[in-house]
């Protein structure tokens, strides 16, 4: 696979963000500032101050206390992180036994601190640095460790028994992070190493400055501001390119038919990477999102613009298959391109601000037209939330297998170290007030159910012998924490990780017959889904 002058990760996160119709506390990624995405060498533990080390820790406990969606007593989650330090030599342990701390190495006390008061986040912190510096003392695997490496083991350890989805991300891992979710200063390509360590060019992103200063596919680059890229990986690379915007980088290339190297200068500029695919095909406008960044929205509505140029369209089919989540304002803006009215979503949480409602703004950029939306075992999050909103508000028919069930936001906090925590704030709810944590979504037409074809599911449909209606109401009397009711539900329509030919046929099917699609609607309508309540039972306990 080739690599890219950014880099894409599949992760899932959030800080404050802001919207035109309220203030959003917390998203599913995060913006960050723009700058240098350039990364500074590590420095080891003798070149950091305690108290360097000590703003970390307190930034980080501090917000774990406040932030987190449920209570949590940090004292123990601060014990639990300095266990990490195992992590790092095996023979380290820590103890407590409520009014002390202590440190051993080999099974012997080497140290001993007097416990703070379990909710002094700050007093926690200071105890953590007085461990490490104990520890580098008597642990030479320790002492030889850089300080990032011990931000990730004591802080992923006191994440550990939070939930899945929180973490921490060292200084270089957040600022790729940031570049994902927000941007950074380059020129726009994509690369592949060759043998000789040289970079090859494999494509070149349309309206960057790569693709007005000249870069063609195929161009080998040589040197990067003059400095050769043989023996350079690719973070070496990609740092060498990136920069502030508005600053220039000189390329130095071979390219098929010129004489001796070529000489390109170009001038950064933001690079959003792209995330929006788009095509019309007899009449259906065929929208991907393969994941939610800063520029998402606003990319499918010039996207559509464009196919409404290029002919008459005549239905949607959004794919959401193997989209593992983005930002939550994005989320909520793809969501309230296609709705004329009601509500997107709610979230709930302990901080005051994780508890919001989003509405739509009642502007339905395709005025109606009929539309589908293609999920799998995959699609999660963000997805999930464009999904549920266009489903429980009958705009839209879902056609694939259950979703992941990612149902929390993530709030990320900017550590003084420039590395980033990542928190559960939030737990999300549909319109319809159902909970998809761990359940996911479930389809109106489900394509993953063993032995099912287009054509008995078209038929099925058409002749009103689908079941989904009793199986969507169940779903949405699911609650997050009932476990087996979960699976038992999530079995009848197994998520797949497989984006098949089958969901888009159903959905061209189902598109261009309007009898077809608004027997569809009304499968997964929430009205028809109470009616169908008292059938529920079945279906859960099969």
């Amino acid at each position: 696979m080739g690599a890219f002058d950014w880099v894409w990760w599949g992760s899932e996160a959030a800080p404050s963000l802001k919207s035109s119709r309220r203030r959003l506390a917390a998203g599913l990624f995060a913006a960050a500032t723009l700058g240098a995405c350039v990364a500074t060498q590590q420095s080891s533990p003798d070149q950091i101050s305690s108290e360097q080390v000590d703003e970390v820790f307190s930034a980080g406990y501090e917000s774990i206390e406040t932030r987190y969606v449920d209570k949590v007593m940090i004292g123990t989650v601060a014990l639990e992180g300095m266990r990490g330090l195992s992590d790092l030599d095996a023979e380290m342990g820590v103890t407590g036994d409520g009014d002390k701390v202590a440190l051993q190495r080999g099974g012997a006390v080497v140290a001993t601190f007097p416990a703070p008061g379990e909710n002094d986040a700050q007093a926690w912190a200071g105890l953590t640095v007085k461990m490490v510096n104990s520890a580098r003392a008597v642990s030479p695997r320790v002492g030889a460790t850089g300080i990032e490496q011990i931000y990730q083991a004591v802080f992923n350890r006191a994440l550990t028994d939070l939930d899945e989805f929180s973490r921490y991300a060292g200084t270089n891992l957040a600022r790729n992070h940031r570049a994902v979710r927000d941007g950074f200063g380059g020129i726009g390509f994509e690369f592949t190493l060759l043998p000789d360590r040289a970079i090859e060019v494999a494509l070149v992103v349309s309206e960057t400055p790569a693709e007005r200063g000249g870069l063609k596919v195929g161009d080998v680059i040589t040197e990067i501001d003059g400095t050769r890229v043989a023996g350079l990986d690719r973070d070496d690379i990609t740092r060498l390119l990136r920069g502030r915007v508005s600053t220039r980088v000189t390329l130095t290339l071979r390219r098929t038919g010129a004489e001796g190297a070529v000489t390109l200068i170009f001038e950064r500029a933001l690079i959003v990477p792209p995330t929006v695919t788009a095509r019309l095909e007899s009449g259906i406008a065929f929208l991907t999102i393969a994941s939610f960044n800063q520029k998402t929205a606003a990319t499918v509505a010039s996207a559509f613009d464009r196919l409404k140029a290029q002919g008459k369209v005549t239905g949607i089919v959004l794919d959401l298959r193997g989209n593992p989540g983005g930002l939550l304002d994005q989320a909520i803006a793809v969501a309230d391109l296609f709705l004329d009215g009601g509500e997107i979503i709610a979230t709930h949480g302990r901080h005051p601000d994780s508890n919001q409602r989003f509405d739509s703004s009642g502007n339905d950029i395709a005025k109606g037209l009929p539309m589908a939306v293609l999920i799998n075992g995959d699609s999660a999050s963000a997805a999930e939330i464009v999904a549920a909103a266009l489903q429980d508000q009958g705009r839209a028919v879902l056609v694939g297998s259950n979703s992941y069930g990612k149902g929390t936001v993530q709030n990320v906090i900017h550590l003084p170290n420039d590395g980033e925590l990542t928190l559960t704030w939030s737990r999300i709810e549909a319109p319809s007030g159902y909970a998809f944590h761990h359940l996911g979504l479930m389809p109106a037409l489900c394509t993953s159910k063993p032995a099912v074809t287009v054509p008995g599911l078209v038929s099925d449909l058409r002749n009103g012998k689908s079941d989904q209606a009793t199986v969507l109401a169940a779903w949405r009397a699911g609650r997050d924490g009932d476990h087996h009711a979960a699976e038992a539900l999530r079995a009848s329509c197994p998520p797949s990780h497989e984006a098949g030919d089958a969901d888009v046929e159903v959905a061209r099917d189902v598109i261009a017959d309007s009898d077809l699609y608004a027997r569809a609607l009304k499968l997964s309508s929430p009205a028809v889904a109470a009616s169908a309540a008292n059938s529920t039972a079945s279906i859960i306990t099969r």
